[in-house]
């Protein structure tokens, strides 16, 4: 698969989340068989982790977690650790991860719940 690594990079990205989470993505443009089943298999892969998301997150973000009054972004083993939601999002976005705000709503319950608790 070496010769799709930029291929996939480009594909693993917020907008692919954004359209997997919005049911839009759309494979049919590839042309290339094994491009096309890296593609599905990743897509298969983020879908999951999405999901996940949904049923285990407790911020709203994709692959953020508020542990012990720190925020981790976590993917598959890999951590990025900050005292506040907006280093988290520099340092992620600055490592060319993916940042996205897949619940809004849990997202504003999230920052209200903080706030009550820093008050």
């Amino acid at each position: 698969m070496t010769r799709f690594n930029r291929e996939i990079f480009d594909f693993l990205c917020m907008e692919t989340i954004k359209e997997i989470d919005l049911g839009i993505l759309d494979l049919s443009h590839v042309e290339d068989i094994e491009l096309k089943g890296a593609l599905r298999f990743f897509k298969e892969v983020l879908t999951l982790e999405l999901k996940v998301n949904y049923l285990e997150n407790n911020t709203g973000i994709f692959r953020v977690q508020c542990e012990n009054g720190r925020y981790c972004y976590r993917e598959f083993g890999y951590v990025i650790e900050a005292d506040s939601l907006m280093e988290l999002k520099d340092r992620v976005l600055a490592e060319d991860r993916i940042w996205y705000v897949f619940d809004e709503d849990l997202l504003e319950r999230f920052i209200g719940f903080k706030r009550e608790v820093v008050l």
